[in-house]
């Protein structure tokens, strides 16, 4: 996976003297979509064998939350680039009140049972085509290595009401794609419609963020 962006990304490096564009910074803020609603995670619950009626369970802060990303670009061409970005896909929250089971038994199970969310640096090979003078359409195909750390917290019945926490900490590399229009404000500054797509721990998150760039010349 790494292989295949790496070569054409050398590529670019090779013929950049003769054709630097210089850099560009920004940043962009919206929503993550994906990961685990209320209703899935309690049915992946029922599937590990707890006894959750139906209407009841656990609740989670939903599969929209707010994300952003802040990039460096450097532009080859007019068309070709290359992006390294921080990406935050957003806080991902349950609580397991509504679930009359022991502390304890929903953590034997709840291993592979989360929402998903992460952090982490993508690099990206980015393309843009002209649609008129002020407006562009911008395609990216990357890499995004990410980690995550969910942290579940109960108390056990009475007498006992011992507090019981555990984390888990998660990890991977999956390839990104994207798609955006970016509109020209001034020979510097530009507006970014964005959409990109991720993968994390095999479960689809997407990314809808508004934003602004600036390219050094």
């Amino acid at each position: 996976m790494k292989i295949v962006l790496v070569v054409p990304l050398i590529g670019l490096l090779v013929c950049s003297p003769l054709h630097a564009g210089g850099f560009i910074v920004g940043g962009s803020y919206g929503i993550a979509t994906g990961g685990e609603d209320a209703a899935s995670f309690n049915n992946e619950l029922r599937d590990q064998g707890l006894d959750i009626p139906e209407g009841e369970g656990a609740t989670t802060s939903g599969d929209i939350r707010t994300a952003w990303q802040a990039y460096v670009t450097y532009q080859f061409f007019s068309s070709w680039g290359v992006e390294l970005a921080y990406v935050d896909l957003g806080e991902a929250t349950v609580d397991f009140g509504g679930i009359d089971e022991p502390i304890d038994a929903i953590f034997d199970v709840i291993g592979d049972i989360h929402p998903r969310s992460a952090q982490g640096v993508k690099l990206s090979a980015t393309y843009r085509v002209e649609l008129n003078k002020n407006l562009q359409l911008q395609s990216k195909l990357g890499v995004f290595s990410w980690e995550t750390e969910y942290f579940f917290s109960g108390v056990t019945p009475p007498p006992a009401n011992k507090l019981l926490t555990r984390a888990i900490n998660l990890s991977g590399t999956d390839v990104s794609l994207g798609l955006g229009l970016v509109h020209k404000l001034t020979n510097n500054v530009a507006a970014h419609l964005d959409w990109d797509f991720y993968s994390i721990d095999g479960e689809v998150v997407n990314l809808f963020t508004f934003g602004a760039s600036y390219k050094f010349e």
